[in-house]
């Protein structure tokens, strides 16, 4: 597992619905020069900042934005021009374009905003170093989400953070209504039971999902499978000692796994190619959930968070003192003793390991991660650890190259861009993708 470091104030899940308190009046202000009709930069600020949602979520809680226009075609009034002349006489009498200041209440200047190749989250973070710091607060709740422990921080204006937690929980609880395998009536239920009948309409949204697996599967060469169900049935993973199932039970549990049977038809209908087969989302769903509350909550405004799922977790902005947020990858055999620190600046990481789940079977010790390529469970893999801008990505991947082992599996990160991994083997010795290299001794 991965551990954040983020000391925060917990909230109790029985508190989520007391969120109360009215929005507060801006005490800042955004003062924009601009050409609105002729100056590109100010054209592409307007677009990709002013007009974004997260910014415009954000500026309603802290500030306002205010902007002074000087085009050469559109027609303004006399007043409006007088009145742009006197703040750019005042605040830019250099006449600069786009210009960008963040005043206080009484107008002082507290800094220019950076605008150049600026994105809207970028924008964000430089208004938030100068926000007093009692109006922003971390806010978290910790409790037990799709079979596993999920813990939501965020950065919030004070009063704010109860509201947007329970949004996020019912939203993590909706995606494991139709997500889940094991329970009734959900659409990966619904598959499970009849796609081997006729293809099964999915929503969009499954489809999507089952499609970028798949395609997973196609880069990892079958490494990453949502349709090794089947082979899980075989072992208990419960720490004990267990003799590992025959060759002929895996065989006949192997015949019926395999992503090349689950085909993608017409119309957002999936079919099966065989009647055993079975699809699960644990190698995935979780990072996939996290992924869909960090952009839910990003578009509310919330410009900075962790969600952390059971070592699948994705991180945005800073912490409500500036700071970034910071992730440990602990020692497999010791929690408590953190191996090495990781930045996460708008990242993800995923954690998979046999330190939490394994069974021992003649003094081997065997993973809860299952190889769907030979039906069992893998071994040599004590921790990996995939960072990448997709805490979905995170997950699938982490599983991939446990079962793919240390050469294989950073071979194949080494391959794809924007991704990173620490693997630790079983004899505790730690391996580094080609871009954390910095961090091996």
């Amino acid at each position: 597992m991965a551990i954040i470091l983020m000391p925060v104030s917990v909230v109790g899940q029985d508190k989520l619905a007391q969120s109360k308190g009215e929005a507060s009046v801006p005490d800042y202000k955004m003062l924009v020069f601009s050409g609105s009709d002729w100056c590109l930069p100010c054209i592409n600020f307007d677009r990709q900042v002013l007009q974004n949602q997260n910014f415009e979520s954000f500026s309603e809680l802290f500030l306002e934005v205010e902007i002074a226009d000087f085009p050469q075609h559109k027609e303004l009034s006399k007043d409006v021009i007088r009145y742009n002349e006197a703040l750019a006489e005042k605040y830019n009498p250099q006449g600069y374009f786009p210009h960008v200041l963040l005043l206080d209440k009484d107008g002082k200047v507290l800094t220019e905003i950076k605008t150049n190749k600026r994105t809207a989250e970028q924008v964000i973070e430089q208004i938030k170093l100068y926000l007093p710091k009692e109006r922003v607060e971390e806010v978290s709740v910790s409790l037990i989400l799709m079979g596993s422990s999920f813990q939501i921080t965020i950065v919030v204006e004070k009063n704010k953070g109860l509201a947007y937690l329970a949004e996020s929980v019912n939203e993590i609880k909706a995606i494991e209504e139709w997500l889940s395998s094991w329970k009734e009536g959900s659409i990966t239920s619904n598959l499970n039971n009849k796609a081997a009948n006729r293809p099964i309409s999915v929503s969009d949204e499954y489809y999507q999902l089952v499609q970028r697996c798949l395609g997973i599967s196609e880069l990892t060469q079958g490494a990453f499978d949502i349709s090794f169900g089947g082979l899980s049935e075989l072992y208990t993973f419960d720490k004990q000692e267990h003799a590992l199932p025959d060759l002929a039970m895996r065989t006949i549990a192997l015949a019926h796994v395999g992503y090349n049977k689950i085909e993608l038809t017409e119309n957002q209908q999936i079919f099966f190619k065989d009647s055993h087969l079975r699809i699960g989302f644990g190698a995935i769903g979780k990072g996939f959930a996290a992924d869909r509350v960090r952009e839910t909550l990003k578009s509310k405004g919330v410009s900075g968070g962790v969600i952390n799922a059971s070592g699948d977790l994705t991180a945005w902005g800073n912490r409500a003192n500036g700071d970034e947020w910071k992730v440990g990858i602990p020692d497999p055999d010791n929690n408590e003793n953190i191996l090495l620190w990781l930045p996460m600046e708008n990242k993800a990481i995923a954690t998979s390991g046999d330190y939490e789940k394994y069974f021992m079977s003649d003094g081997v010790r065997y993973s809860h991660i299952i190889n769907p390529l030979n039906g069992l469970p893998v071994v040599g893999s004590s921790s990996v650890s995939v960072i990448s801008n997709s805490a979905e990505m995170s997950d699938a991947l982490a599983t991939a190259v446990s079962v793919l082992g240390v050469d294989f599996g950073l071979n194949l990160i080494n391959q794809i861009d924007g991704v990173e991994c620490v693997f630790i083997d079983n004899n505790r010795k730690l391996h580094f993708s080609d871009g954390l290299q910095t961090y091996a001794y």
